[in-house]
């Protein structure tokens, strides 16, 4: 009697060499990452931040989204900050100069400020030059927050992005 092996799942992201990123089905992580629990939420930020860096520009897109979805959670907001420094585009930079913008800095905020800058310290120089430029002495934005932009603008261009101390 021979037995044969049951009809196993077909599931075209599984390689030989793991999971393509580029080819897992998004719709379950994008409910993760508008669920209400914070370790769904931290998981769907984490595996669309992977799939941007694979390439897939929806997970960015949806990224930037994210930020105004969650207008006022600044914790929310700092992960999505960190997971978009894997979609190093022009949106992107607007987006995160815009909240460097409309969000005031305070003890609550301080947190979410910092990985904004964080993140923009990650990509490539010609592409956050000008911003950053422009938001070093903007008057929106508050001083320290202009104060560390400015350093990022007079730091030898050859050691883009900083190093950390």
């Amino acid at each position: 009697m021979t037995t044969t092996k049951p009809p196993g799942i077909v599931a075209p992201w599984l390689t030989e060499r793991g999971i393509d990123l580029a080819r897992v089905p998004i719709d379950s992580i994008l409910l993760q990452a508008v669920s209400p629990d914070d370790v769904k939420f931290r998981s769907g930020c984490s595996l669309l931040r992977s799939m941007s860096h694979a390439g897939r520009v929806e997970a960015g897109v949806f990224l930037l989204g994210l930020l105004r979805y969650y207008p006022d959670d600044y914790a929310r907001l700092t992960v999505i900050a960190e997971a978009l420094a894997s979609f190093p585009v022009a949106a992107t930079v607007h987006a995160l100069s815009s909240e460097l913008r409309r969000v005031k800095g305070s003890s609550s905020t301080r947190r979410y400020l910092r990985r904004i800058i964080d993140t923009l310290e990650h990509f490539p120089l010609r592409l956050v030059e000008e911003q950053v430029e422009a938001l070093s002495t903007d008057p929106q934005i508050g001083v320290r927050i202009r104060q560390h932009l400015r350093s990022m603008t007079l730091r030898d261009l050859d050691a883009w992005p900083p190093r950390r101390e």
